[in-house]
């Protein structure tokens, strides 16, 4: 899947999950849930399973006893003993048929599932408890964010969801409102009962995302966000609510937002490259936004308490694309610059004169294009090796940029081999008096390997104008390689 795909995907995602409405809210499966429920042929007996009563202590107060379920052997030893040491009564199993088994014969006040186990999976015992009516609050325990997975997991009626590896401290928390919630479902507290699950789950998936989620009202004000936008941008949640969404905006980019809200506020997802600014400013980092528009229904956001009921126009999704930018940016200057010297290459060199070729006709100005060759280079190599012979190119190319203008080009041609393309000019008597300047800075000695050795090095420079020698870029450079060779020739004839 595209990364755009996977934008829109996963707004439309969010945007499906926050405008259902409270009333059809749920934990777990609804009534005929066992129907919904994937099937497998290995899962345990789908008969309903009574359950052991809960024990109580002598204050009165129900006693936590967990069960983890982790195939990986020393991360289940870790995280029972972690659960012990605060008190909990803890059993451990490495499978989901063994868990299932020992949810039969056993009261559990929370469950610990690893997503991804071998055979019956975190999900299929989700769907086993949710068959046999078991409400058991269920804390999924997952390596990847596959928000699909998760997604699912949600509507199977998991309680809360933890990422490997887990924070200790968060981990406790967890588990503790967790068997705080089953003990005031086991004693009757209904209203409790009917609490929205995602209340819980929800809210931590969308703070977990890597992306920036937000939506903004009618005049453009952000009134929801989720915490990705403070490591991201250093703005904190609170402070940006209520505020326009263009104070986030790199200046060079809010009239094309501003084009692509105004364009898809009534149509389909867009998406968008642009720049968001961070707070301090001191740069602004490359985003893909995609927007989803809500034609202003009730959304059900998290906010620190549970739920949020707001209306929105817009609902966004803002993926820091600022390291792909980079290696594009890499990738494309690497395919069109020498990797030695870094000058533009043959390939950027012949287009930028063919564009400035069709400026010139357009202007009817004049522009040269010189090819520039260091007569007996082999014989560095030859005597010096190669190392030298490189250091030399490198010292060679920087003298010769420090005699063009700002808007000449220097490349590098091949081996050697140099191409200057200097546009703008009146006659052939600008590039002769360029020429003079390129030859007299290759006149003093070259210092290389730290100064240790001193190399003199002399060039052959043929000049091609335009459109007087040729009116093509291809023929243009062969005419300036042509003059080159002849003048090489008549300094060898003297």
């Amino acid at each position: 899947m595209s990364v755009k795909a996977r934008c829109i995907w996963l707004a439309s995602l969010v945007l499906d999950e926050i405008t259902t409405p409270k009333s059809v809210r749920y934990r777990g499966l609804p009534k005929d849930r066992g129907s919904a429920v994937p099937q497998r042929s290995d899962n345990p007996p789908r008969s309903k399973v009574t359950q052991p009563a809960a024990h109580t202590t002598q204050a009165g107060e129900k006693p936590g006893r967990l069960l983890v379920g982790d195939d990986e052997p020393r991360l289940l030893a870790s995280l029972c003993s972690i659960l012990r040491e605060q008190g909990f009564d803890v059993d451990g199993v490495s499978n989901g048929d063994a868990l299932c088994r020992q949810v039969g014969l056993n009261h559990y006040d929370l469950i610990l599932l690893n997503i991804c186990m071998p055979g019956m999976g975190g999900l299929d015992v989700l769907s086993w408890l949710n068959a046999n009516k078991m409400d058991i609050p269920v804390v999924m325990i997952s390596g990847i964010a596959d928000f699909r997975t998760l997604r699912r997991a949600l509507q199977y009626g998991a309680f809360d969801y933890l990422r490997k590896p887990y924070d200790v401290d968060e981990l406790i928390r967890v588990v503790r409102e967790g068997v705080r919630v089953r003990t005031r479902e086991s004693t009757g507290n209904k209203a409790e009962q009917s609490r929205n699950p995602t209340a819980h789950f929800f809210p931590k998936m969308l703070n977990q995302l890597p992306d920036i989620v937000f939506s903004l009202d009618d005049r453009g004000r952000i009134n929801f966000v989720n915490r990705r936008v403070e490591p991201l941008l250093g703005f904190e949640q609170q402070e940006l609510l209520g505020k326009p969404f263009s104070l986030l905006i790199d200046e060079g980019d809010v009239a094309k937002v501003s084009s692509l809200l105004d364009k898809h506020s009534l149509g389909d997802p867009a998406t968008l490259e642009i720049r968001l600014r961070k707070r301090d400013q001191a740069s602004s980092p490359f985003f893909e936004l995609t927007v989803v528009p809500t034609r202003d229904q009730e959304l059900w956001l998290p906010d620190n308490e549970g739920h949020l009921s707001i209306h929105a126009e817009l609902l966004a999704v803002a993926r820091d694309i600022t390291e792909r930018k980079k290696k594009q940016a890499l990738v494309e200057f690497q395919a069109s610059h020498d990797a030695l010297t870094g000058l533009p290459n043959r390939t950027l060199f012949l287009d930028r004169l063919a564009l400035a070729i069709s400026q010139a006709s357009r202007t009817e100005q004049k522009l040269a294009s010189l090819f520039i060759d260091l007569n007996d280079f082999k014989a560095v190599n030859d005597t010096f090796g190669h190392n030298m012979g490189d250091q030399l190119l490198k010292s060679v190319a920087v003298r010769l940029k420090g005699c063009l203008r700002e808007g000449d080009t220097l490349a590098r041609y091949g081996g050697d081999e140099f191409t200057v393309l200097l546009p703008g000019l009146e006659s052939g008597k600008d590039a002769d008096a360029v020429v003079v300047k390129l030859l007299e800075s290759l006149k003093d000695p070259f210092r290389l390997n730290n100064g240790t050795l001193c190399l003199s090095v002399k060039a052959s420079i043929g000049v091609a104008l335009f459109p007087d020698e040729g009116l093509e870029a291809d023929e243009l450079l062969q005419r300036a390689d042509e003059a080159m060779y002849a003048k090489k020739e008549r300094i060898k004839s003297r």
